[in-house]
């Protein structure tokens, strides 16, 4: 892994989510070398930061009616979607509560609107020309995803293997590194959980053991993925052409406030 680098990192990210309002002022926000407060958001232990999931996607040239079913947990949903030429028309049965029951567009363009009712819903296009929609809902459970089948072969191996500690926030679960067979390496966190927010990452570092924020950004990583869920089991493929053995550590970062919230050691 000759290339891994210390990525320089510019993102264009509104109003933060993981500075838990302790950034202390503007500047003081983006200094990843300040004394970070101990304090942290206390969040039950079933709760993850809210993230998209998509719950159905469909397309077409001609109308169609697509039934959905929206968890009842979730915080609300959404409709996306493009069309190529003409008009196209959304309209949600029952009529939700919040939210409009139809909306429509020219085209091309895209389109979106979201709901807070969950439950069933008809969701129905007229269209006069090519288009696509995509349905998602927001969620703070646990995410489950299985490990991929790849990581399940008898060729896969594990190369090594970490349980996430304390930074600046709490942390815990395990980090497992794989070369699956096609040689890509391929990362999986079981049972993990941090504190539940938004904008967070998942860096590749060659720190054997980051112990703060400044250890963890001066160490050369790569910033691979944003982390899909605060809370449960995921997987993530690393890009191409790595040298695992320069993979120390995994850290989860928090781009806008720049701090490290918790890490996992890997040992081989």
């Amino acid at each position: 892994m000759k290339r891994l680098i210390a990525w320089p990192i510019v993102l264009a990210l509104g109003l933060a989510g993981c500075g838990d309002g302790e950034s202390g002022g503007e500047g003081a926000a983006k200094d990843p070398f300040r004394a970070v407060p101990q304090k942290t958001i206390i969040a039950p232990v079933d709760k993850a930061g809210p993230r998209w999931e998509v719950v159905a996607s469909f397309s077409g040239t001609q109308p169609a009616t697509k039934t959905v079913s929206i968890a009842k947990g979730a915080i609300q949903w959404r409709a996306r979607w493009r069309c190529e030429s003409g008009r196209l028309a959304v309209s949600i049965s029952p009529a939700p509560r919040t939210g409009p029951a139809r909306g429509d567009s020219s085209c091309p363009k895209g389109g979106q609107q979201s709901w807070v009712v969950t439950g069933r819903h008809d969701v129905r296009v007229n269209a006069s020309g090519r288009w696509s929609m995509v349905v998602e809902q927001e969620v703070d459970t646990a995410l489950k995803e299985a490990p991929l089948a790849s990581m399940l072969s008898e060729r896969a191996k594990v190369l090594a293997r970490g349980r996430f500690y304390r930074i600046e926030r709490k942390g815990r679960g395990s980090a497992v590194l794989y070369r699956l067979a096609s040689g890509r390496l391929a990362l999986r966190l079981e049972n993990f959980a941090t504190d539940a927010n938004t904008d967070l990452f998942v860096w590749l570092s060659e720190s054997r053991r980051p112990k703060n924020t400044e250890q963890s950004f001066r160490s050369r990583h790569i910033q691979t993925a944003r982390l899909k869920s605060t809370l449960g089991d995921q997987n993530y493929l690393l890009p191409r052409r790595l040298n695992p053995n320069r993979i120390r550590s995994i850290v989860i970062w928090c781009e806008p406030v720049r701090i490290a919230y918790t890490a996992a050691a890997l040992v081989r």
